[in-house]
């Protein structure tokens, strides 16, 4: 009875097999058809052919993992009168896995034309995200119904293969083997079954790192199939928000390696004026304020409304990144130097960090205001923000009091953001105090909608950016109209402050969470405004006046740069924490500076993918975020390992302190 069904099981076996990596591999081929740049792929012909072997290496291995429980039942049964049911068990168990496969493997494909990544970490964050918010998204802007008919489809295709050659298998006729060569040939299908699984015969499995195939990013994130991208997200976000003591003679060496100095601690210039003059700083964190988009200002299109005279005007850094890619990820990395991005819900809510951003202000007598045109429970932030130094939290319940027309206006995510910038122009003028303010803006957000009492502006979408959108004309135009709307809506916000009193005493600073979403990144072409993000500051004059300052709009920065800056315009000899962020407008920068992104950096030699660290692409001038398209060895290529490695270290020692 053992050798008969143990015949019939390995033929069924191998061909589930086989069926579930052709759906990966079927997926893998459509992503590179659809992402991958023709010509690119011409030059790099062993990068293609690695990435798909070792992306059918890989494919293999989650298959037979899949297929593990039930061909291990197989064999442990198949000496008994229940091997029939299990072998026809195949049949339904093809299409759980199957319609798993591919509707996985749909989801990361529109994944990544959304976010330029295959599943990361950030997935985790948009299930902790506004539950109600993401579903509508999901349901208005990506084809679900059509995107579950085709798995369905591809399961059902699949399970109807399945059950001819179980039948064919299970009722075929076999002759009988010797006991040993029955034996060997049972050890022999566990031993390839368990060299498929492990990926390798080799000293170490197949792991992530083995999906680092090419310089061409595009090859990278094709390689791992969606369901082991899944999978490694997974075991990232699982190690997300496990906080430990560090020791203190790792911490401060690593400390002199990125700073050259032994803490994080800095302090403000003495300033006589300041000091005396303590000025209302506000800072923007405007919704997907994205600099690809922004390329396509002008010539027709004005994606900048009133908000133009003061990019004019006042200082504009352009060569600028975001600190992520995520909205939750940006805040916390540029307010608490985090690299977790569940902190602030994590068992850390409720844990005072010395590092916030927040207190040089605190600590200096102002009144700390925080200002989101959304809900008071995204991400537990109402909460949160009075532990770091947080005076007073307000949220969409709190605008539609101020402003009832906002309530029929308001969209998915919260009230328009002209909303949010007329209830912190009403907190600035009857504070008392100088006040730290920051906004947080909600508008320019999927599903796009541009609010009902917005005229829009001049826009003419052109093919390229509908082409990098992948949508129709009329849904791209609602994204170039949100976009209009908030820049529009922070511009009218600067000429009101400008046009009262508060312009003498207020600092508005402002600039993109992230980059816009929806756009398509194109390997390397795209490298350096991929996720770019502006920066816009306003200092009034009698401030500059008084410090010394040198505008050069070359110099790269990111987010990490933000509160240096402003510390620099508003406190005297003031005590702050930060990870290397300086101030943009000192009069002589410093000699390397670095622009960090979870995804890129920016050096003086130019720009590098996070993920493929050992090359660099060359500024192609010295003023814009255009890149050569040859890569160079980067001299660099350690510095965002050693960066994040120290936010590690930072935020810990703020947790749970040191070992020693």
């Amino acid at each position: 009875m053992f050798q008969k069904n143990s015949k019939a099981l390995y033929p069924v076996v191998w061909l589930s097999l086989l069926s579930f990596t052709a759906i990966l591999m079927f997926g893998r081929l459509n992503f590179i058809l659809q992402y991958a740049n023709f010509d690119t792929l011409e030059a790099i012909p062993n990068d293609l052919f690695n990435s798909l072997f070792i992306g059918f290496r890989f494919d293999l291995k989650v298959a037979a993992i899949a297929y593990a429980p039930i061909f291990l039942i197989g064999l442990l049964t198949a000496n008994t009168r229940f091997f029939s049911k299990v072998l026809n068990a195949f049949v339904p168990y093809t299409f759980i896995v199957s319609f798993i496969a591919i509707s996985v493997t749909t989801a990361n494909f529109f994944y990544y034309q959304t976010y330029g990544n295959s599943f990361d970490i950030f997935v985790f964050g948009l299930m902790e995200d506004d539950t109600a918010a993401v579903i509508d998204i999901l349901w208005k802007d990506y084809p679900i119904l059509s995107s579950a008919i085709f798995s369905l489809f591809v399961a059902i295709a699949s399970t109807l293969l399945c059950k001819k050659y179980v039948h064919h298998f299970l009722n075929k006729a076999y002759s009988t083997q010797s006991t040993l060569k029955c034996t060997l040939v049972v050890i022999a299908n566990i031993l390839v079954y368990f060299v498929i699984a492990r990926g390798s015969i080799g000293t170490f499995p197949l792991k992530k790192y083995h999906a680092n195939v090419s310089n061409y990013e595009v090859l990278n994130q094709a390689t791992p199939n969606a369901i082991l991208a899944l999978n490694w997200a997974n075991s990232d976000h699982k190690k997300d928000a496990k906080f430990h003591k560090v020791s203190f003679n790792e911490y401060t060496s690593q400390m002199e390696k990125v700073l050259h100095q032994s803490d994080a601690k800095y302090t403000t210039p003495a300033n006589p004026y300041l000091e005396k003059n303590p000025p209302n700083v506000v800072f923007a964190l405007m919704e997907s304020m994205g600099t690809n988009l922004l390329l396509e200002d002008g010539n027709g299109t004005d994606l900048l409304g009133a908000l133009r005279p003061h990019m004019q005007s006042d200082f504009h850094f352009n060569r600028f990144t975001s600190g992520t890619g995520g909205t939750i990820n940006s805040i916390v990395m540029m307010l608490f130097h985090s690299n977790i991005n569940s902190i602030s819900h994590s068992s850390a809510q409720k844990t005072p960090l010395f590092g916030s951003a927040f207190l040089p202000y605190k600590n200096a007598g102002y009144d700390v205001v925080y200002i989101t045109g959304g809900s008071p429970n995204w991400r537990n932030l109402k909460y949160y923000m009075p532990y770091q130094g947080v005076d007073a939290f307000y949220d969409e319940v709190d605008i539609k009091k101020a402003f009832p027309e906002a309530e029929k206006l308001s969209s998915t995510w919260g009230v328009p953001d002209e909303f949010a910038f007329k209830f912190a122009e009403k907190i600035l003028a009857e504070s008392k105090k100088p006040m730290m303010l920051m906004i947080q803006t909600e508008t320019n957000h999927p599903p796009y909608k541009v609010p009902e009492n917005y005229d829009v502006k001049p826009i003419k979408v052109s093919q390229y950016a509908i082409n990098k959108m992948g949508l129709d004309k009329t849904e791209s135009e609602k994204i170039y109209g949100t976009y209009q709307y908030s820049s529009n809506a922070l511009g009218e916000f600067v000429d009101s402050i400008k046009a009262s009193s508060l312009k003498s005493k207020t600092i508005i600073s402002a600039s993109g969470d992230h980059r816009l979403r929806n756009y398509s990144i194109e390997f390397p072409k795209d490298l350096g405004f991929a996720r770019a993000v502006p920066f816009y500051l306003y200092v009034p004059d009698a401030i500059l006046e008084h410090t010394s300052y040198k505008f050069e709009k070359e110099r790269i920065g990111s987010h990490r740069d933000i509160f240096p800056t402003l510390y620099a315009f508003s406190l005297s000899n003031q005590n702050y924490y930060s990870l290397g962020g300086r101030n943009l407008l000192q009069v002589n920068d410093i000699e390397n500076p670095v622009a960090f992104n979870g995804n890129v950096t920016y050096t003086k030699n130019g720009v590098f993918n996070n993920s493929t660290p050992d090359v660099i692409y060359p500024w192609a001038d010295s003023a814009s975020l255009a890149i050569k398209p040859t890569a160079m060895v980067n001299p660099d290529k350690s510095i965002q390992e050693d960066y994040s490695y120290l936010q590690t270290l930072f935020l810990n020692a703020q947790i749970k302190g040191f070992t020693e």
